[in-house]
């Protein structure tokens, strides 16, 4: 399965939402070796790039987490807008692993926004 995400504008299409979208079009419950993701910038963002690079290392985290613990929804900004409370211990520690990196993240590309 071929997924393509598309974005033209970091402005009107901010990087941790193309980000977003992209982690969980990778977390989806579909064989990995069958499952290619694409993304198109017709704006050529560095921005929207290097994003894309710090997603790939927050990727190694999400996805087999996301897995392990059938998360749903799948996209990072959305899973925790919904302030999910823990089911065991394990599930709570790893989440908290999760929640700071992903915060790590965010505000390392929220501070480079700022910046232009």
């Amino acid at each position: 399965m071929d997924i393509f995400v598309c974005t033209a504008d970091p402005k009107m299409e901010p990087p941790t939402m193309v980000i977003s979208t992209v982690l969980s079009a990778m977390s989806y419950n579909y064989p990995p070796e069958k499952l290619s993701v694409y993304v198109s910038d017709d704006g050529g963002s560095e921005f929207t790039f290097y994003a894309l690079l710090e997603a790939s290392l927050f990727s190694k985290h999400w996805i087999p987490f996301c897995k392990r613990f059938n998360v749903e929804p799948r996209a990072p900004e959305a899973y925790f807008a919904q302030h999910p409370s823990p089911q065991d211990s394990k599930f709570a520690e790893e989440l908290l692993a999760i929640k700071v990196q992903n915060l790590f993240f965010c505000l390392f590309f929220l501070g480079r926004e700022s910046d232009k």
